[in-house]
């Protein structure tokens, strides 16, 4: 890595995401990643090559590599302030390899977050219709859509295919990808052409392992490298108020499939932090545990920016306070077991972000 490069590394705004990464949303809206809402395109209206060279794009990235920071990029801002690391600059150590991309006048995507659809089993407190179909009844100003299933793709899905042969990781996302055609299409491509080194990450809500005639347990053991997050909010009934659709139970027994069929598979489980079940925080990471159902540094804490009425720092100095009490407590027990020091830097990171 050159000296350019290193200090491009160091700066407080620079993100390499435009450079390896094509984020496409539900609607088929391309955005530089699923934090920021900039429009770069549609894919519906034009081709993803069209797109990917296209002056906005581009613009994007004489922005970031001037280190010229932008406003929509307030969420992993507001991480780092806290003390947490950021997708930008987790993504930056990842790919410091590629940064010599920046150079190249026709870098192709590597790192794919295709959002689908908004197919989803689940109706969550925190969610909207734009990325649950379950959302769609209610009629209110969460629609996103007139129509109830919402599809990125709508003729041109075979143009994603074009890129897998360089692609080195695929992040799965919803909606619930776990339910959703186009998800197993992918696999089944990258199957065919043996791209088994391919990186697959998931963002799920682990409620089916099953679709159609397909196993996903059976997929993932196809591959070298599979990186499953689940999506729970709270243990017992905690987390099913949060999540309508979420079982607890049945979540417990689904990860104990999973470590029987495909036990070296990296699973943790990424609560989204918020005002709804912050005083079951650290009873559910207490109860994984004990059940050996996931490893004690295996939890990445999602501090919620979005509704604001369920953002931390919204709960009243006294709320404030017992949550305070909660951690610290939560964390002398993380201590007693041996946690590592990334997950404790998790937890003193909330702490942080709360005031």
């Amino acid at each position: 890595m050159s000296d350019i490069e290193k200090e491009i590394l160091k700066s407080d705004h620079f993100c390499i995401l435009p450079w390896i990464h094509l984020h496409v949303s539900q609607n088929g809206r391309v955005s530089p990643c699923c934090n920021n809402n900039r429009y770069l395109g549609n894919v519906q209206e034009n081709p993803i090559k069209e797109i990917w060279k296209g002056r906005k794009f581009e613009k994007l990235r004489t922005q970031f590599q001037n280190s010229i920071p932008d406003k929509r990029c307030s969420h992993c801002f507001n991480i780092e302030v806290s003390g947490k690391e950021s997708m930008r600059q987790i993504s930056n150590q990842k790919y410091a390899k590629e940064l010599s991309r920046i150079n190249n006048n026709n870098p192709e995507p590597i790192y794919l977050d295709i959002r689908f659809s908004n197919i989803c089993n689940f109706k969550c407190k925190t969610c909207w219709h734009g990325n649950s179909s379950s959302w769609f009844k209610e009629g209110s100003k969460r629609n996103a859509s007139n129509e109830r299933i919402i599809k990125a793709f709508t003729n041109n899905f075979d143009e994603l295919l074009d890129y897998l042969d360089n692609v080195k990781e695929i992040y799965f996302a919803g909606g619930e990808p776990l339910i959703m055609d186009e998800h197993y299409q992918i696999l089944e491509e990258l199957e065919k052409r043996e791209l088994f080194d391919i990186e697959l990450r998931y963002n799920t809500n682990f409620s089916t392992l099953n679709f159609k005639d397909k196993s996903i347990l059976e997929q993932w053991n196809k591959f070298k490298k599979v990186h499953v997050s689940a999506s729970v909010d709270g243990s017992f009934n905690v987390g099913e108020e949060i999540r309508e659709g979420f079982n607890w139970n049945k979540f417990i027994e689904n990860r104990k499939q999973m470590l029987t069929v495909c036990p070296d598979i990296y699973f943790e489980v990424t609560p989204t932090v918020s005002s709804l079940n912050i005083f079951n925080l650290s009873q559910l990471h207490q109860e994984l545990v004990n059940q050996q159902l996931t490893d004690i540094n295996n939890i990445y804490l999602n501090f919620l920016e979005r509704p604001s009425e369920f953002n931390l720092k919204s709960l009243s100095t006294e709320k404030k306070q017992k949550v305070e009490n909660l951690i610290l407590k939560h964390l002398q027990w993380l201590n007693k077991n041996s946690a590592g020091t990334s997950i404790v830097s998790q937890f003193k990171t909330l702490l942080n972000y709360l005031h």
